[in-house]
């Protein structure tokens, strides 16, 4: 009986040097220790793009000791998308060239082409075989799953298949899930009893697929699987048995074995992302309908499809379809690669693993789509304003550009600025992240935590990463983005806001706004609402317009608003702005006429006619500039969400929002707003 161990080693594009530190000497050195006292262990392995640029840059040694196990035969090099694209977010193009780069590097380190690829997040659709025929693969694993939906029994998936799309053909591996929560959570004794019960069962093969941040840096993993002992256990089983259990690479077992048959598989990925996948609520009532589910019964819980994310996080489908015109644009050169990078998928999608909760990560999407966006000409020129469906939802948005900005408004959802590009830094500034409600939130009422002991896996226990955690639950009503048109009664108070537990009387928010371009010297966007104030039972008519022009420089906007209506009592407006600085701390911080605040600051900034933010980390100045108002309210925008560390609290944006009391409208009433952004010298992301 032949057995398949794939081991994956990714990070994301923009993660932090201390993480990639850490991975690798938790799990990817130690692993690769214990390998080499097993030279009878054969092991096929995956390393994604930028990690192993990273590698081969601050651990040769690493790199080194893996080519001498490639040369030996003891490995076999594993392919992928170069910056771990999911591919079905990907223009085909783009798939089939990030796999050849792949390809390539890994020809120029080991010697050899890899003909096996790794699928990000294990992600597969009925087209992608023709999509990894024509760069030059092979094979690839696939989980048990897609194929036990479709009717196999456990024992049929004890092999290969053969797939085909448009006559290119690729062979198909099934990663078997009992092996993926065994290894290396499972004792050995029970591992020997599922090895003996497939071999009576005529097993040909079984496949291992799975990440190699398990075996040292997940929580608890690093003292079972060293300290302990477990991964020197498995290898020492394994060569004691390797009369009957033979460790193969992919290539060995194709030369050795034919494949099973023809197989069709749909979109699928491993069962969790499934849950992930859907919408939270029914994330819940999945998660809950798997436990109630016998055995049998679980191959017929199918989850949601991987590109519900972009339904499920709007912000993941604005850097999605941004990621997409820059693709269209960006066909060679330097400008490529910054898109390769932006198409790490990490940052597009939330489960235990995905980033898109990581501001660093969003950041860093929109940072290299920025940086190829600056390599490309500009056919129609920098200063300019249109209307265009963005985000390919049927309704048109409003796009300014200068040769210092560009800036994104949501027309259909309260006229909201929910983009804005300083290309000299090339950073989006609003690269924020809403507080929604996530089915997995249920799991903190239960006030019962996991020990991380290694014996787990990720999937299976509930951590908290700090007390109370629970009580920083709130979700917000409309999208963190800017230019929000709060009409609020004058009975609102900061903390009801700030927990988004309050009623809103005006209907400005989420609603849509009509848009006119004002052509002219300068251009204007000229967005109005014709809405209402309710009280009371009674509706009370109330205009607003904002019209939007770019500075004489095009490194910032003014906006003018106007209210017009007859409103027989006062009331506030507020102008909600979000910011994304990465982090509160850091040098960051908050100025105002009556001095200094920390980016954690709570509460209202006192009196002042200006407020700027200053983030020397991403080496911008940002710069509102307003009429007095009655008072400018700030916070950090917190979620609490899940990752394989546990629970935990995630810094998000910043909101900053002035409010003006409006005292017995009749005559039209007029505020002026402007926003500056200006670069600093010392940007540490340069």
């Amino acid at each position: 009986m032949n057995l398949i161990l794939c081991i994956h080693n990714h990070q994301p594009v923009g993660n932090m040097g201390f993480v990639l530190e850490k991975a690798y000497d938790r799990a990817y050195r130690p692993f690769l220790e214990c390998l080499l006292r097993y030279p009878e262990i054969k092991v096929n392995m995956h390393i994604s793009g930028w990690l192993f640029l990273w590698l081969l840059k601050n651990r040769p040694e690493y790199v080194e000791r893996l080519r001498r196990l490639v040369s030996m035969g003891q490995v076999e090099i594993v392919s992928g998308g170069m910056y771990e694209p999911v591919l079905s977010l990907v223009p085909a193009s783009d798939a089939i060239d990030q796999i050849r780069l792949h390809r390539r590097l890994m020809k120029k380190v080991f010697g050899v082409s890899p003909k096996a690829l790794w699928l990000a997040e294990r992600v597969y659709e009925p087209h992608f075989p023709s999509i990894l025929a024509r760069a030059g693969i092979l094979c690839t694993l696939v989980d048990d799953n897609h194929f036990m939906a479709l009717g196999f029994k456990e024992e049929e998936l004890y092999g290969y298949f053969k797939t085909e799309f448009e006559g290119r053909a690729v062979f198909l591996f099934p990663g078997l899930k009992f092996l993926r929560y065994a290894i290396p959570f499972k004792t050995i004794d029970e591992i020997d009893g599922y090895f003996r019960s497939a071999e009576t069962k005529g097993a040909e093969l079984l496949t291992f697929g799975d990440d190699g941040e398990k075996f040292g840096l997940w929580p608890g993993t690093f003292r079972h699987c060293y300290e302990d002992g477990w991964l020197e256990g498995f290898f020492s089983y394994l060569r004691e048995n390797s009369e009957w259990i033979r460790t193969k690479t992919f290539g060995e077992h194709m030369a050795l074995c034919r494949p099973k048959g023809l197989v069709y598989l749909d979109c699928n990925s491993y069962s969790e992302m499934g849950e992930w996948a859907y919408p939270a609520e029914m994330a819940r009532l999945y998660e809950k309908a798997s436990k109630e589910t016998d055995f049998g019964g679980k191959r017929f819980l199918r989850g949601g499809y991987f590109k519900y994310f972009l339904l499920k996080y709007p912000e993941s489908n604005d850097m999605h379809k941004r990621m997409v015109e820059v693709s269209n644009r960006a066909k060679r050169g330097r400008a490529r690669e910054y898109l390769f990078l932006a198409q790490c998928n990490d940052a597009y999608w939330h489960g235990i693993f995905g980033g898109l909760y990581l501001p660093h990560l969003r950041s860093e999407v929109y940072r290299n789509l920025l940086k190829a966006e600056s390599l490309l000409p500009s056919k129609k020129g920098l200063y300019r304003l249109w209307l265009e469906d963005v985000n390919f939802d049927g309704f048109k948005e409003a796009v300014f550009s200068s040769q210092t900005l560009k800036a994104y408004f949501f027309l259909k959802e309260g006229g909201t600025l929910y983009e804005l590009d300083h290309r000299p830094s090339c950073t989006n500034i609003m690269a924020n992240l809403t507080r929604r409600y996530e089915g997995y939130h249920e799991r903190l009422t239960s006030r019962f935590a996991d020990v991380a002991d290694g014996k787990k896996t990720i999937h299976e226990m509930t951590l908290f990463k700090e007390p109370g955690i629970e009580s920083n639950l709130f979700y917000d009503w409309y999208r963190r983005a800017s230019l929000i048109d709060h009409v609020m009664g004058e009975d609102v108070d900061f903390e009801t806001f700030y927990q988004a537990r309050y009623k809103e009387p005006g209907d400005f928010v989420k609603e849509p706004y009509a848009a006119k371009v004002r052509r002219g010297d300068p251009q204007v966007l000229v967005m109005k609402r014709e809405g209402h104030f309710w009280k009371e039972g009674a509706m009370f008519p109330l205009s607003l317009t904002k019209e939007v022009r770019l500075t004489e420089g095009g490194e910032g906007l003014l906006v003018d608003y106007s209210l017009e209506g007859e409103v027989p009592f006062s009331f506030l407006l507020g102008v909600e702005f979000n910011f994304s600085f990465l982090s509160q701390r850091e040098g960051r911080f908050i100025e105002t006429e009556g001095g200094r605040f920390s980016l954690d600051f709570k509460g209202a900034l006192g009196d002042s006619s200006y407020v700027k933010f200053h983030d020397p980390f991403q080496g911008i100045e940002v710069s509102l500039f307003f009429q007095r108002p009655f008072s400018i309210w700030t916070f950090p925008v917190e979620v609490v969400s899940l990752s394989e560390e546990g629970f935990e609290r995630n810094y998000e944006c910043t909101s900053l929002m002035p409010i003006w009391r409006i005292e017995d409208l009749k005559e039209k009433r007029g505020i002026h707003i402007e926003l500056h952004v200006r670069g600093l010298s010392h940007n540490n992301n340069a």
